[in-house]
């Protein structure tokens, strides 16, 4: 307000000492006319441009301070934003975990225009509200109220995308050294690594650029490693572009190395050449399990006209892991929203059976208390068990054994007429059969059959049941039967049911 009526009084003041310049002239206009008509003339002239240009002048500083009063106006009214926004945020601090952030830190993140949100990740914030502008923005990515403080990271609104500042963005100088390794950068993100971690977790695609100019100052000479990388784990790193899709701990290669546009094709680097030109290698490393690039290290670069200077751009995550059917673990509970710790079931890991895990979501992915097995879930989408009987006699070899009474058929697998089971679906199935001789001086043979290839048998010679128990697994549509091979029956029984179903087919 003081500052909107200094300009007025000052803008009056230009208007008074105009107007006083025009009164002047006025003056010396009137005392003229003793001195000739024609420089009366002239100078009524003058006086009659001055009052048309004092009016025009007029009317412009009326319009300019009308604007200028509407500026003041939106000026005083992203103030009163800003001190609501900084008031609801202290007020969050004092209701949540999360350590307490210094206010005069707030207000100076304030004035470079940075905005304070709740979201894990851009992509979050992008979709709560599709009208954010591009800019410096606060995440959370470990969740708000728990774990590391929230970090300040750079949003691309326009895809969503999330860039994670450090010190080493710049071009920087290798300082010249000759041993492997001598020269040695720490990158210092603006965010702890904890939370660049999450924020990896949480995206589908996380990368980072580098770009390394080099005179005399290769990467590897004569097999041996003077130049690499150090991922966030703590382990070096040997290629400087795309994934760590080689098993071996040494895999070495630039991206020209990848396209095989290499200055000597038989180097894998542009910088491991010995060309007395100077050369270049560009890549994008693209391994979010590795990323960020905590040191970079040089070496062989104590001749006078080597040159070496790296460039490392922002870490760059986006997009949003998709699971492709039923969480396998607390950590996909995690990735895609949960925060209750409680029992949780899961596709098993190593089976295609559902288990149950205790989720702790007061841990965080990387955590070893974050998931505890509990043991398997019996789920079935619907129970199959049967038990049928034969009480007539029944002699026909070769032919599959029909049953007469039905116990039980749950599930509607058994057909008694034709005596034969079709699995509904895949799984575990346990069948049991017995049957006795019609005739006690006659043996007794049964085959159990699956898709009509025999899987199982039982021979009686005498006066004794011909048994089969049988486990095995079926697809959904596999048929079992019992095929008479000698003898005859009047007294037969047979049973089975889905033990555990596969609910993953895959």
């Amino acid at each position: 307000m003081a500052k909107r009526n200094l300009l007025i009084f000052v803008l009056l003041n230009m208007i008074l000492s105009t107007v006083v310049y025009a009164v002047s002239i006025d003056a010396k206009a009137n005392g003229a006319l003793l001195f000739g008509g024609d420089r009366v003339q002239e100078l009524h002239e003058i006086q009659e441009d001055l009052k048309m240009k004092f009016k025009n002048f007029e009317m412009t500083m009326e319009s300019e301070v009308g604007k200028l009063k509407e500026k003041i106006a939106l000026l005083e009214a992203k103030v009163q934003d800003q001190d609501n926004l900084l008031q609801n945020y202290k007020d969050r601090q004092s209701d949540s975990t999360v350590s307490s952030i210094d206010v005069e830190d707030v207000l100076e993140r304030m004035s470079l225009k940075k905005t304070i949100l709740d979201p894990k990740t851009c992509l979050e914030a992008r979709t709560s509200d599709p009208s954010l502008e591009s800019g410096m923005y606060l995440i959370d990515p470990d969740g708000q109220g728990r774990g590391d403080d929230p970090i300040y990271v750079y949003c691309n609104m326009t895809v969503g995308s999330t860039s994670v500042l450090h010190d080493s963005e710049d071009s920087i100088e290798v300082s010249h050294c000759f041993d492997p390794g001598c020269y040695s950068r720490q990158i210092k993100y603006n965010a702890t690594l904890r939370q660049i971690t999450m924020l990896s977790e949480l995206s589908n695609v996380c990368q980072q650029s580098i770009q390394v100019d080099c005179y005399d100052a290769a990467f590897e000479f004569n097999r041996i490693p003077y130049a690499w990388w150090t991922d966030r784990n703590g382990e070096s790193r040997y290629f400087w572009s795309g994934n760590n899709n080689n098993s071996s701990g040494r895999y070495h290669t630039c991206q020209c190395g990848l396209d095989g546009t290499c200055k000597d094709k038989s180097l894998s680097c542009n910088c491991d050449s010995d060309l007395a030109i100077e050369l270049s290698d560009v890549g994008t490393l693209t391994d979010k399990d590795l990323l960020p690039v905590t040191k970079l290290n040089f070496g062989r670069t104590i001749a006078p006209t080597s040159i070496n200077r790296h460039t490392l751009g922002r870490l760059e995550c986006s997009g949003k892991v998709v699971l492709n059917g039923m969480p396998s673990s607390c950590q996909d509970l995690w990735r895609i929203g949960y925060t209750l710790s409680g029992l949780y079931s899961i596709k098993g890991s190593t089976s295609n059976k559902v288990e149950t895990v205790y989720c702790d979501f007061s841990k965080l992915p990387g955590d070893q208390e974050l998931e505890t097995w509990i043991g398997y879930t019996d789920i079935k989408s619907a129970p199959v068990y049967f038990t049928a009987k034969r009480t007539s006699s029944f002699g026909t070899v070769g032919a599959v054994l029909p049953f007469e009474i039905e116990t039980l058929n749950v599930g509607n697998a058994f057909i008694m007429s034709t005596g034969v089971f079709t699995a509904p679906h895949n799984g575990t199935y346990f069948f049991a059969f017995s049957g006795f001789p019609e005739n006690s001086y006659s043996p007794l043979y049964f085959n159990l059959q699956l898709n009509d290839e025999n899987i199982a048998n039982c021979y009686s010679p005498i006066s004794t049941n011909c048994n089969i128990p049988f486990t095995g697994k079926l697809s959904s549509g596999d048929r079992v039967q019992l095929s008479l091979q000698q003898g005859s029956t009047a007294n037969a029984v047979f049973t089975g049911w889905l033990v555990a179903e596969d609910i993953f087919p895959f």
